[in-house]
């Protein structure tokens, strides 16, 4: 797998070719759509985002992969697929849950963007051409919830605690495994609650992820 940056394309006249990745259905078509209409980009494969078909994008060479995230898992296995298959390829990547972890998680996969699934057509193609420029970039949803979460309030032995809770394990496992007292471990959980919110500790668990806390 290359380390080398990914490069705009040469020649301001030339356009942007754009691959769209996704679950088949209307928001995919819908997004390859409003690209396809745009003067400057050029769609030249909408397609599903299976091994295969990451396979096959090599034959197109595209300059821009818009891949439409169902599931944060999916960026784990697709996006060092295109790595690999496309390397001078650039990736922007399209969520439903615009999160300080998803972007994270993205950029650390070296996704070039990260947008909102409902962020304007007009704003998305701008982030596209950002990208074509060669700069990293986000929509304002997705940066907002980033700022939102700058400071984690969560103190070493309670993210240590949600993490081991976000495995599904009861506050006796959880103390067990951490060698700690099951009434500090209630402690501790009430304290996340406290802390992310949510209506029992599972949903704070997920608040605490999506924050980028644990």
């Amino acid at each position: 797998m290359s380390d080398t940056p990914w490069k705009p394309p040469q020649g301001s006249a030339s356009r942007i070719r754009v691959a769209v990745l996704g679950d088949p259905g209307l928001h995919r078509t819908l997004v390859a759509g409003v690209v396809a209409a745009a003067s400057d980009f050029e769609v030249v494969r909408e397609c599903d985002a299976g091994p295969d078909d990451v396979r096959r994008l090599a034959g197109v060479r595209p300059d821009l992969v818009l891949i439409d995230i169902g599931a944060e898992k999916e960026m784990w296995t697709v996006l060092p697929a295109l790595r690999v298959e496309v390397p001078d390829c650039a990736v922007v990547v399209l969520t439903n849950r615009p999160t300080a972890r998803v972007l994270r998680s993205a950029l650390r996969l070296r996704a070039r963007a990260v947008v909102a699934k409902d962020a304007p057509p007009a704003e998305m193609l701008d982030r596209l051409r950002a990208v074509a420029e060669g700069r990293r970039t986000t929509d304002l949803v997705t940066a907002l919830a980033v700022l939102d979460t700058v400071v984690n309030p969560l103190s070493d032995r309670e993210r240590e605690v949600a993490a081991v809770a976000a495995k599904g394990l009861r506050s006796r496992e959880i103390a067990e495994l951490l060698h700690l007292a099951p009434g500090t471990v209630r402690n501790h959980l009430s304290s996340l609650l406290r802390k992310a919110g949510g209506r029992n500790r599972w949903e704070a668990v997920r608040r605490a992820q999506d924050a980028g806390w644990i």
